[in-house]
């Protein structure tokens, strides 16, 4: 039992990395832009958005919390790249 549910659980962690590195692709990608255009790279208006966006599709309000935690830990991330 264990077994299989850490194995659905490296199953899940390949998928994750993969996103991940997609994710901070396209976050290099938007850094790029708005160095180029002079753009500050925190929005928090922007990022307000996409946590209330996301919160609201989010089905499970008993971890709720934890995911906004995820998301906000992946925008420091991103903001961190876009500033290299």
């Amino acid at each position: 039992m264990i077994n299989e549910l850490r194995k659905e659980i490296d199953e899940i962690d390949t998928l994750m990395q993969d996103l991940f590195k997609k994710r901070l692709a396209v976050a290099r990608k938007i850094g790029e832009y708005k160095k180029e255009k002079n753009l500050p790279i925190y929005d928090s208006k922007r990022e307000n958005e996409i946590l209330l966006r996301l919160k609201e599709k989010y089905d499970d309000k008993d971890t709720v919390f934890y995911y906004e935690r995820f998301m906000k830990e992946l925008f420091s991330i991103s903001k961190d790249l876009q500033n290299e």
